[in-house]
């Protein structure tokens, strides 16, 4: 019995028209627009401004650790036949360039879902999560993006991500030096602000106490884990430093309005949980991701010089000791609003845009390459940039609706359909034509030649002479 799969909601029909529109926008008359003013193109080649951008953000998109071969493939998908030495000589700082402007086009394009229903993400006009991460480039690119010097390399990227989990837009990525201030630039909810109404949920090294009395005057909430060495002044004018605060109080859980900062500087909710003795240890010693090239060469700095105790790890200062493991809390939310238990489940929400950035390291593989040759690696991070902003697209408009959405999974099935996405891009397509398409490409399909370990085939024709 055949079966009737279900109808997409209006909502779903106009978030995809909506993609399209994009899609076609930026890897046509943006894509031809970018290329002849950076210089990509300059005279007719079979390698378009269209086709190239195509083929990284298509081809990153479906194999992440793609090789010249694979973006050659996915080339041969757009009817464009070249080798994969002319990709590879096609990777200049003009593509950079090109690839970049794209991004930019790209960043402004806000897709914006349907939100789901959770009682309490409804409490607010908006949950909104923020947190950047650093990518370590190779020393030649410091003209380009500028890194932190010392062990985090001469060249270095920052990218800041914002996201509303209730609906699940995206805001960003911005790009800035690896040097730079996260609390500084476009990622900054006083060049970039929140809608009024909105819950900013974030660490506190974004949420300073100036921070915190703009968005209150603003009419925005947030919350935010406190810092331990904050000053505390309670009802009675009584002012102590934060771990002496909580001991002053009985065992137990503490909700109250205090002034926070030497100079009373912002009045909030101050929030004490106990620890959980369930809580599981964490684990210690977790296998290293491999980050930067997978080749022999040294990106960045990751080795510190003899003499050095290597990079910089966070250590438990005194204050926080003093705390004895428990959670404290700030937010200028009411309690009508948000309660001490919603409060301290929304903090675990914060770690969704943690854990979105371990996607689109893990399986985006954002912060890899196989290159060593720096204007490729410029490249590629921003098509896999690209990559990981269209798969977010397409996870809106399928699934963000349902809260118990797993991302993980949407993400590889955004990967498989990458090659039936680029070949519908370029007008309709039959199933007769489709095999046309893979019999032509299949021609590129040979073995590079070899020197010293010759090929079988190889060594038939030389038997033969």
């Amino acid at each position: 019995m055949k079966t009737v799969s279900p109808a997409l909601t209006p909502m779903q029909d106009q978030q995809l028209g909506e993609i399209e529109n994009y899609i076609q926008s930026l890897f046509h008359e943006k894509a031809e627009q970018w290329a002849r003013s950076t210089g990509f193109v300059q005279r007719a080649s079979k390698i378009s401004g269209s086709a190239f951008a195509q083929a990284l953000v298509f081809g990153f998109l479906n194999q992440p650790e793609a090789s010249y071969t694979d973006l050659q493939q996915t080339m041969e998908l757009q009817r464009v036949h070249v080798s994969p030495q002319a990709i590879e000589e096609r990777m200049t700082p003009q593509a950079a360039a090109l690839m970049g402007r794209l991004l930019e086009e790209m960043v402004a394009m806000v897709v914006s879902g349907q939100e789901c229903h959770v009682p309490v993400l409804q409490s607010f006009n908006g949950v909104y999560l923020q947190d950047g991460t650093v990518l370590t480039l190779p020393d030649e690119l410091q003209e380009h993006w500028r890194g932190s010097g010392e062990t985090g390399g001469e060249a270095g990227l920052r990218v800041q991500l914002r996201i509303n989990w209730s609906d699940g837009k995206l805001i960003g990525p911005w790009l800035q030096d690896a040097r730079a201030s996260e609390n500084a630039g476009e990622a900054t909810v006083e060049k970039t602000a929140l809608p009024k109404g909105a819950l900013y949920v974030t660490d506190s090294g974004y949420l300073i106490l100036k921070r915190m009395r703009e968005l209150d005057a603003q009419g925005n909430f947030w919350l935010t884990p406190a810092r331990a060495n904050l000053i505390i002044t309670d009802q009675k004018g009584i002012r102590r430093d934060l771990p002496s605060f909580v001991a002053s109080r009985s065992a137990g859980m503490i909700d109250e309005w205090v002034w926070v900062g030497a100079d009373k500087q912002v009045y909030c909710r101050l929030l004490v949980f106990p620890p959980d003795e369930k809580a599981r240890p964490r684990k210690k010693d977790q296998k290293v991701r491999v980050k930067g090239s997978r080749h022999d060469v040294q990106v960045g700095r990751h080795k510190a010089p003899k003499g050095k105790k290597g990079r910089k790890r966070a250590q438990e200062s005194p204050q926080h000791r003093r705390l004895k493991g428990a959670l404290v809390l700030l937010t200028n939310a009411p309690a009508s609003r948000l309660s001490a238990p919603q409060a301290r489940m929304l903090l675990r929400v914060r770690w969704q845009i943690e854990l979105i950035w371990k996607l689109w390291k893990q399986d985006g593989k954002v912060d890899c390459w196989r290159s060593e040759k720096g204007m490729r690696i410029l490249c590629e991070v921003y098509a896999k940039l690209m990559a990981m902003i269209m798969q977010h697209w397409f996870t809106i408009a399928g699934c963000w609706s349902d809260p118990h959405r797993s991302l993980v999974k949407a993400c590889h099935f955004v990967q498989k359909l990458a090659p039936c996405i680029i070949l519908t891009m370029n007008g309709p397509l039959t199933q007769q034509e489709l095999f046309h398409i893979m019999c032509l490409s299949m021609k590129g399909c040979t073995m590079n030649t070899r020197k010293k370990r010759p090929n079988t085939s190889q060594r038939l024709f030389a038997a033969s002479g």
